[in-house]
């Protein structure tokens, strides 16, 4: 299937390698971004290997997550294609991510 990142996700992937490289060392950093990528190829070689943990009754969109390290890759089903909506960091308020894949699935 085809991957597509959504500007949020590049953002959020970018945000946590800067962060973890700036806080920690290089290496680590390395070594998370390199977990993100497999966890991604991953879902493109297997869509349904996230568990599901979000659906938009309003759009029916149903979002699943992947966890790789303290993060979650979530992405969406969609059209025949995977999107990768958000690089989740698993110590934030999960509200915050609910209340912003409400706001993706209208994009959809």
């Amino acid at each position: 299937m085809n991957v597509k990142w959504s500007e949020r996700a590049l953002t959020e992937f970018t945000a946590t390698a800067v962060y973890i490289a700036r806080e920690f060392v290089q290496r680590t950093a390395q070594k998370v971004s390199d977990e993100i990528n497999n966890a991604v190829t991953n879902i493109s070689n297997f869509p349904e290997i996230g568990a599901v943990s979000f659906s938009d009754d309003e759009t029916g969109v149903e979002f699943r997550e992947l966890q790789s390290y303290h993060n979650s890759v979530v992405y969406a089903i969609y059209s025949n294609s995977i999107y990768i909506v958000s690089i989740w960091n698993n110590r934030q308020n999960r509200d915050s991510l609910y209340l912003a894949l409400r706001q993706e699935a209208k994009e959809f």
